[in-house]
């Protein structure tokens, strides 16, 4: 291995003794109300930064953040930025260790406090290092030379090793043969493999500790980091590492990884007590669980695993020891998330914090016991969220995005209504900006993804999803959460198995019944847009159900069931979790509930989206429904964005397709 490389160029700016303070950025939201007069943009929206990865210090003094933000017009295509902040709690400043077009990513705090290593890429690299910043100023260093990317990382207790994950390097034969043109394919999946290395900062010396033919997802180093818990398995594949992966021990001087439990479906975050003998994690109940949000605790010498929370009525996201043998766990509850502490022994939970923004990353200082989240409300996007779990609540401490502060938005609020079958619902319902009471508004639905997705309480405003952007022009927006959506437990999350289609879009149907009874919508005026499971149904809306709809957006979706068992890279995830039965076994039933069995009914207006490099609903679905509803002489239109995978990642892309999208219903449902 080189020695270790330093990088201090002023035109860089990483971590070096000058790093940026940035006051702005973390100042509190100001106490006189800033008049809303201005209309939101679809450049606005591109333009959000937006923090993610929080990580509170040791001593619960400072809070590591990444801002996520766009690129420039003038820059090269490509994802978005993202760039280093520590947060001093005391002052509430805030200081930039890291500049575009540079990228840094899961910032993880050394042990004493007083370092902070993350993956980093400069520009121009081929490959993403871990990076190290002293956060008294100085060199940010990269740390590894490895071959290929780094994934993840943390700090071993002692603060003089560092774990990370890294794609497999091919071998002296498997490179020849990739020179030489040998580079045949064989099978049908694509595979990267990542290992677990650990390495030595004193010697700059990387050691391999997982087997070439294992696949490492997840790291938790051990309280006296002489093992690491992970979650992997043989498979690297995208559907072999959600569906049949385990989770395990390995011995941080390496050998073969030890398996701790059986466990079938999903799995999720994981986490050491701070004695050692146990590890908990969130998975999934059985293999047809379509979530990974049931905690799990398991003896760190192996056994069975005990479910605590197979009963919750919510979705686990997150969770940490923190005292004993409490664990602290965020999950999404209906339209919200909430704090538990769950009990490792009995499994009694406790609300620590059932208010507030809507919470994504999280981290918690164990000692103090300050919660940190990148949270969002309904009026702005992520930012850094502070406080004690309990009554107190969480604070805002820092505020990006100022031009939001002017931008006036529709009213946002909780929807809840029964579906035929009796079954209570919920959604988010977003009125037009300036909307008058006894007026009905042009609808529409934005049903979420997954089909285990979820829509919340928050901020719902995103490219793909832009509902603001609707509300400014005069649109209603429902976000419904039909049974088979996260947030309400294992049996709800269940619902729609089997059925896929069915009573989950009556659900939807319902809901719009619901507001065009309380005089809020107007029935005659309903489109619906969504990404891929959302695309879905959009699809079903403008075939099956056309009737109903006057203008439908079909994103990265799924069209015909039976191409796309085919063809996508989550077969089994989708046939176990969703379907609940092999499509190959029972065509006609998936084809019936595919939209391109239904396209010669269709009447309705349909702008269809996808990008062209999507392996999880390959591109060819939208091109099966564009072609079938151009032959039925349907209003039509297909746009394919290059370099995209299952969604829009730049900045161009995203514009065009807002234009699009609400250009689209602005013509064929409001006229």
């Amino acid at each position: 291995m080189r020695p270790l490389a330093t990088l201090c160029l002023a035109s860089m700016l990483w971590g070096c003794a000058a790093a940026v303070p940035n006051p702005a950025s973390a100042r509190p939201p100001a106490a006189k109300a800033i008049p809303r007069t201005e209309t939101l943009t679809a450049e606005q929206i591109a333009d959000l930064e937006i923090v993610t990865d929080v990580a509170v210090s040791p001593d619960g003094r400072r809070v590591a953040y990444v801002v996520r933000s766009p690129r420039a017009v003038t820059d090269k295509p490509g994802a978005a930025y993202r760039a280093l902040h520590v947060l001093e709690l005391r002052t509430n400043t805030s200081r930039q260790f890291t500049f575009p077009p540079d990228s840094a990513s899961t910032p993880r705090w050394s042990p004493d406090g007083e370092q902070i290593a993350f993956v980093g890429r400069r520009d121009g690299d081929a490959t993403a290092q871990v990076f190290v910043v002293a956060i008294a100023g100085g060199d940010a260093r990269a740390v590894t030379t490895a071959k290929t990317s780094v994934r993840d990382l943390a700090w071993l207790p002692d603060g003089k090793s560092i774990a990370y994950l890294a794609d497999r390097e091919p071998t002296p034969e498997e490179k020849a043969d990739q020179d030489a043109g040998r580079d045949w394919k064989v099978g049908d999946v694509d595979s990267a493999f990542r290992q677990l290395h650990v390495l030595d900062l004193a010697s700059a010396q990387s050691r391999a500790v997982t087997p070439r033919e294992f696949h490492v997802e997840r790291i938790a180093v051990s309280p006296k980091g002489g093992s690491f818990a992970v979650v992997g398995g043989e498979r690297a594949d995208v559907d072999g590492t959600m569906m049949y992966g385990a989770v395990f021990v390995v011995d941080a001087k390496g050998g073969a990884p030890r398996k701790l439990c059986e466990h079938a479906g999903k799995l999720g975050d994981l986490t050491w007590s701070s004695d050692g003998a146990q590890v908990a994690f969130l998975g999934a109940a059985d293999l047809n669980d379509p979530t990974a949000g049931v905690v799990h605790v398991v003896p760190a010498t192996g056994g069975k695993a005990t479910l605590l929370t197979a009963d919750y009525e919510g979705t686990g996201q997150w969770l940490r020891y923190t005292r004993g043998d409490r664990i602290t766990v965020l999950a999404h509850q209906d339209t919200k998330t909430v704090v538990l502490h769950v009990d490792a022994r009995t499994g009694a939970r406790t609300v620590a914090l059932d208010r507030g923004p809507v919470c994504h990353g999280a981290d918690v200082h164990a000692n103090s016991g300050t919660f940190v989240c990148a949270g969002d409300t309904a009026q702005h996007p992520a930012e850094v969220f502070v406080g004690k779990l309990g009554p107190g609540g969480l604070r805002r401490r820092t505020h990006h995005n100022d031009a939001l502060d002017r931008v006036a938005f529709g009213t946002q609020s909780v929807v809840r209504w029964t579906a035929a079958d009796g079954l209570a619902l919920a959604g988010i319902l977003t009125m037009p900006v300036g909307w008058t009471k006894g007026t009905r508004a042009p609808l529409v639905v934005m049903p979420h993804g997954g089909p285990e997705g979820i829509s919340m309480d928050g901020w719902n405003t995103r490219s793909g999803y832009p509902a603001q952007l609707f509300a400014s022009t005069g649109f209603a927006v429902f976000e419904p959460n039909y049974r088979g959506s996260a947030g309400r437990g294992v049996a709800f999350g269940k619902a729609d198995q089997g059925d896929l289609g069915g009573k989950e879009f009556d659900d939807v149907l319902a809901g719009i019944d619901t507001l065009v009874a309380q005089g809020l919508v107007d029935g005659e005026r309903v489109g619906m847009g969504g990404w891929s499971y959302g695309g879905y149904f959009s699809g079903l809306a403008a075939t099956v159900h056309s009737k109903r709809f006057k203008a439908a957006m079909v994103g990265a979706a799924i069209t015909n069931w039976m191409s796309f068992t085919g063809t996508s890279e989550i077969e089994h995830e989708n046939s176990l979790v969703h379907w609940k039965l092999w499509p190959y076994d029972q065509p006609e039933l998936v084809w019936s509930r595919s939209p391109m069995a239904h396209t010669a009914k269709s009447k309705t207006p349909t702008l269809i989206v996808h990008g062209q490099d999507d392996s999880r609903v390959p591109p060819e679905q939208a091109k099966e429904l564009y072609r079938a509803l151009r032959h039925a002489k349907v209003a039509t239109e297909v746009v394919f964005y290059p370099r995209e995978g299952h969604g829009l990642g730049e900045r161009a892309h995203q514009i065009d397709f807002m234009r699009r999208f609400v250009g689209w219903f602005e013509t064929h449902l409001r006229g």
